[in-house]
């Protein structure tokens, strides 16, 4: 094929075909690979992200169980002679603040999940002041489990004649529960 002898229209489909032929290789060559690479790019940034994000909250989550954990480490139960320590330091505080301990019934108990739940009911007879202090000793300074329920209430003594200010204490504590604990 001589291009001189060729008229203007052939000439024309021949460099509109060599144009076309000329685009293809080059994106063949190098167009694809890099809009290939682009794509790979633009997923593992994706990934990245992500990864970052999941990485965030996992410290966020490890905050806040540490956070709770903290919160509800004070209502376990890390000893046996905590029942013990419960009586010691009631009568202790009772007998300083003239506080009459009317009843003090065994420890109840029951299992949910991996945990066992004790409560101890404490009913104190005295002044609302010293009643009040003793709440306040076992619920914020000796640690001893969550105070759940208090409850004051007025009596009549019929064997003194006169009324007394009554106290009933919940206290509950949380223990890890395991088959050797019962034995």
């Amino acid at each position: 094929m001589n291009w001189s002898k060729l008229t203007y229209q052939q000439k024309n489909k021949v460099l509109v075909i060599g144009y076309a032929v000329f685009l293809f290789m080059v994106y063949q060559l190098a167009i694809s690979k890099s809009w290939d690479l682009y794509s790979q790019n633009s997923l593992l940034e994706d990934k990245l992200v992500t990864a970052k994000e999941s990485y965030k909250n996992k410290e966020e989550l490890e905050k806040k169980e540490a956070k709770l954990e903290g919160h509800i480490s004070s209502f376990f139960v890390d000893s046996l002679s905590h029942q013990e320590y419960f009586l010691e330091t009631i009568s202790t505080y009772c007998r300083e603040h003239h506080i009459l301990i009317k009843e003090i019934p065994a420890r109840t108990e029951y299992i949910e999940g991996d945990f066992e739940v004790g409560t101890h009911r404490v009913i104190l007879e005295g002044d609302f002041i010293s009643l009040l202090k003793m709440v306040y000793l076992l619920e914020q300074k000796s640690k001893m489990g969550r105070v759940s329920s208090v409850l004051f209430s007025l009596k009549f003594d019929t064997k003194r004649k006169k009324e007394v200010l009554s106290l009933t204490l919940y206290i509950q504590n949380i223990q890890v529960y395991s088959n050797e604990t019962k034995s």
